[in-house]
C-alpha cells in the first residue's frame, strides 16, 4: 500500500520566449508530478491563478487519496529556480 502524501511540490520554470518555435513572448510553466498536472501563464499572476485552479480540481473536486495518494489538505510548496538575468527579463 502506498503512503498518503501530505505535501506536494509544484515546480515553476520561466522561459524567455526566445527559443525556436516560441513567438517571443515570455511565459511560465508549472508542473506537479504528484498530482500529474502542467499549466502555464504569460504572467506570474496568471500562472498562480492557473495553479490554483489545478489544485482545486485535483485536491477538492476529486478523491485525491484514491486518485493521487495525496491528502486533500496537503501542503503545497512552490519551487522556482530563477535564471541569472530574471530581473532584467521579467
Amino acid at each position: 500500500m502506498n503512503k498518503i502524501k501530505d505535501n506536494v511540490e509544484v515546480k515553476i520554470e520561466y522561459f524567455t520566449g526566445q527559443d525556436e518555435g516560441d513567438d517571443g513572448t515570455p511565459y511560465y510553466v508549472a508542473s506537479c508530478d504528484a498530482l500529474m498536472f502542467t499549466t502555464d501563464g504569460e504572467t506570474f499572476e496568471e500562472l498562480l491563478q492557473n495553479i490554483g485552479e489545478c489544485l482545486t480540481l485535483c485536491l477538492k473536486e476529486t478523491d485525491s487519496v484514491a486518485e493521487y495518494q495525496v491528502a486533500r489538505d496537503a501542503q503545497v510548496k512552490l519551487v522556482m529556480d530563477f535564471p541569472v538575468n530574471y530581473a532584467e527579463a521579467a
